[in-house]
């Protein structure tokens, strides 16, 4: 069945078909998959009817039941997550439901949750950089439940020490030192509120580590131009995923400032995109005619008609805003479309943003500019990719005359 209308349904979630109907129209779903959503509802009302559950009794441990039952019936929508949008209409209608029965954390867990709230209550850090800390900080604690099951306040520097050992047997000098710089947050917190007795965090070395020590990574134009013809490819997203990568590579957005963009921030008479950095600053940025005619594309030919204002969606419904890790999804598909080696982030194109400014001539101020850095330290960096400008540094290498005797040393050409 394909008409969401000529789904039948009987028992307690009847009376809410109707709203949930249009909720599915307004998300973008299709007539079929919509359909298919109503048939999975009804079925799920006539077996609460069955049982004699009312909607407030549709607890967690009911869905549960009610899938288990299914799975033995049907393939498609047989988990939980399927009633994700329903759950949903649930709450924004204000319909209460039986909880679920409490669950009890493992301790480490418990440690975890409460440390989020530190960082965000007390040091007041953004989201971005609170899951930036837990996403270090997790694989410690579990690693250390594997190993012990005795009480955080028994943690040793040994313990912090032999765990970063085992990430650095597998991971580069950078990643370590990020997750010392988490870690070391974390042991200063379980100091402070008592859990453990000494300052183990001053007892972490610093790792040895340079920004310095590797070239920026950015694709030659001609990559960048293959990631784009690529996106050709994308079936239901070709328009999307050409905007994102020409942006990208054009004015130099991080992955979360693509995704933050939304339709005000497009100012069309003035040519300009505002753009939210890094620390909550916003800044207008000049919008290339070749980005601003492929994000024309997008608006005129595939983006869903969705109030929601954010700039980039997914392409299948429910048409969500397109986070950070889908941003460079996007253009990691299509460096494996374009048969690169090696992983195509969207920092990727960042840097060969920067590095293309270099050699067109640009200055690493102009270079900066793009990039928004606040410290021209940042920059640096893609002064060593500048070859053009280094060779004018390069002295000629000294070679030997051979023949007569007392040959001398006369400057030669580096060759």
């Amino acid at each position: 069945m394909s008409d969401p209308v000529k789904v039948r349904v009987h028992g307690p979630l009847a009376s809410l078909f109707p709203g949930f109907r249009v909720r599915l129209a307004a998300l973008g779903y299709s007539p079929g998959t919509a359909a298919q959503q109503l048939q999975m509802l009804a079925d799920l009302s006539g077996w609460m009817h069955a049982r004699g559950l009312a909607i407030h009794d549709l607890s967690p441990e009911a869905v549960e039941e009610f899938f288990r039952h299914r799975r033995q019936s049907h393939r498609n929508l047989s988990t939980a997550r399927s009633l994700d949008r329903f759950i949903e209409f649930l709450s924004d209608s204000d319909i209460e439901r039986a909880a679920a029965a409490p669950s009890v954390l493992p301790d480490w867990e418990q440690t975890l949750v409460r440390f989020e709230q530190y960082l965000s209550r007390e040091r007041a850090l953004a989201p971005t950089t609170v899951e930036n800390y837990l996403n270090q900080v997790r694989p410690f604690l579990r690693w250390r439940a594997s190993r012990t099951n005795s009480v955080l306040g028994n943690l040793s520097v040994n313990e912090v020490t032999g765990f970063l050992l085992v990430r650095g047997g597998t991971e580069s000098a950078g990643s370590v030192r990020v997750a010392v710089t988490a870690l070391r947050a974390l042991l200063k917190w379980l100091y402070l509120s008592g859990t453990i007795n000494e300052a183990l965090a001053e007892g972490i070395g610093p790792v040895s580590y340079s920004a310095f020590g590797a070239l920026p990574k950015a694709l030659p134009p001609a990559q960048v131009s293959d990631l784009i013809s690529h996106t050709a490819d994308s079936r239901l997203s070709s328009c999307r995923d050409r905007a994102i990568v020409v942006l990208l590579s054009r004015l130099g957005l991080r992955s979360r400032e693509a995704a933050g963009l939304r339709l005000d921030d497009l100012n069309w008479r003035a040519g300009t995109v505002l753009v939210r950095g890094k620390g909550g600053v916003t800044e207008p940025m000049p919008l290339p005619a070749d980005a601003g005619a492929a994000i024309a594309g997008y608006l005129e030919h595939e983006r869903p008609a969705m109030p929601d204002r954010h700039l980039f969606l997914q392409a299948k419904a429910p048409h969500a805003p397109l986070g950070r890790s889908g941003i460079s999804a996007v253009v990691n598909r299509l460096g494996q479309r374009a048969g690169m080696a090696s992983p195509v982030g969207a920092h990727r194109l960042r840097h060969s943003a920067a590095t293309g400014v270099l050699a067109a001539g640009g200055t690493l101020t102009e270079a900066a500019q793009l990039l928004r850095h606040s410290s021209p330290a940042s920059t640096v960096i893609y002064a060593r990719v500048d070859l053009s400008a280094l060779r004018t540094l390069a002295r000629p290498w000294p070679r030997v005359e051979r023949g007569a005797p007392g040959s001398v040393i006369v400057p030669g050409r580096v060759r």
